[in-house]
């Protein structure tokens, strides 16, 4: 199942993680991917933060 990480404000996909090896390092935590883009959105420039638990969307 991946994980997607999406602005609150306009919807952009800011990072999609799809499968285990895809990257060195692994998933990103959300502080960690808000650091790595400069804390913006690059598509609205809208403020990125910490979800809270109701940000958080299972899709099967």
């Amino acid at each position: 199942m991946p994980v997607i990480y999406k602005c609150s404000a306009c919807g952009f996909v800011l990072y999609s993680f799809e499968k285990v090896g895809q990257d060195f390092y692994g998933l990103p935590t959300p502080s960690e991917l808000a650091t790595k883009l400069g804390g913006r959105c690059s598509k609205c420039g809208n403020s990125l933060g910490i979800p809270k638990l109701g940000n958080i969307k299972l899709i099967k």
